[in-house]
């Protein structure tokens, strides 16, 4: 009885396709395009967020090297922006991983990630972006989402601030998402 439970199992997991796929699917079934641009999934998560997104410089491949540990041998192609003032912590980076790549690049962000949360010595304004930034994987697109805006009247909740950053970041990933189904 336990093997053939066991057998039944694997067969679902087979059938349903659990797991991270190398055919563009994420584990969830869902199939992402390959065909869109790093730099076109940014400027249409900009021109969603129109005024609440801060982004305003092009990241340099060097500072995707060196800041965030991800190198070129790791992507085919990737478009990030930052914040031309380094007090704001707003970014969005989305690599075009080499399939093989993937998992290494999602390593990379997430150590970033870990070490901005680790960092103690952050602005206030900062902490709750930094808290609900979020690194999701669209096919081979890596994304890392860490927007909150202006944050203005939230000083003194921080717990509402981070709701409404998860959410700004929840729709910039949503359009990303959204782009690469269409």
């Amino acid at each position: 009885m336990k093997k053939s439970l066991t057998a039944a199992l694997v067969a679902a997991c087979l059938l349903l396709g659990c797991g991270k796929g190398s055919d563009g699917t994420d584990g969830s079934g869902k199939t992402y395009r390959d065909d869109v641009s790093a730099q076109a999934l940014v400027e249409a998560v900009a021109s969603e967020l129109a005024e609440d997104y801060w982004p305003d410089t092009t990241l340099a491949p060097e500072y995707l090297e060196e800041l965030y540990g991800v190198s070129s041998e790791l992507y085919e192609e990737y478009y990030g922006q930052t914040p031309m003032i380094s007090a704001n912590v707003d970014t969005l980076i989305v690599v075009k991983a080499q399939s093989e790549q993937k998992e290494k690049v999602e390593q990379s962000l997430k150590t970033y990630q870990e070490a901005m949360i680790q960092d103690s010595l952050q602005y206030p304004m900062n902490i709750p972006k930094i808290q609900a930034s979020i690194i999701r994987t669209f096919g081979d697109y890596v994304c890392f989402v860490q927007l909150g805006g202006s944050m203005e009247g939230m000083e003194d909740d921080e717990e509402a601030a981070v709701k409404a950053c998860q959410e700004m970041n929840e729709k910039a990933l949503s359009v990303i998402e959204g782009k690469l189904t269409e």
